[in-house]
């Protein structure tokens, strides 16, 4: 794979915000709910752009994971479940970074670690099969 550096980085900053996300949710207490949610988002986002890379597909600066995952469904196939996954995650993304946009309770950060673990199942094994490659 030709962008395989690149790659690896993106995936390296998502692993970042993966054990960010999941640190905070065990331990922080109290626990900032926005915050787990946010890098919960980061996680799937950095991950698709790492997809779009290795997929050779053109970058786009946006933090809406659905238009992202859409871009990576037109070359490989994205489940229901993780395009799904995205659209819950999507706005954690922007509205939570400013107060009294977003409305977060514990039930929230509970789906939003779901739906990350979720994209991670998938998206890291299709990862190390492009770096394989």
């Amino acid at each position: 794979m030709k962008n395989e550096a690149l790659v690896i980085e993106w995936l390296d900053y998502a692993k970042m915000d993966f054990e960010t996300a999941v640190y905070l949710h065990k331990n922080m207490i109290p626990e900032p709910l926005e915050i787990v949610c946010y890098h919960c988002q980061q996680y799937a986002e950095k991950i698709l752009k790492a997809l779009l890379i290795g997929l050779d597909m053109p970058l786009s600066k946006t933090h809406d994971l659905g238009m992202l995952a859409d871009k990576i469904a037109e070359v490989i196939s994205v489940p229901d479940s993780v395009l799904d996954a995205c659209d819950n995650l999507s706005p954690y993304g922007v509205k939570v970074r400013y107060p009294r946009e977003l409305f977060v309770e514990e039930q929230h950060v509970r789906q939003a670690i779901e739906d990350m673990e979720l994209v991670s199942k998938w998206a890291e094994p299709v990862l190390r099969e492009l770096l394989a490659k």
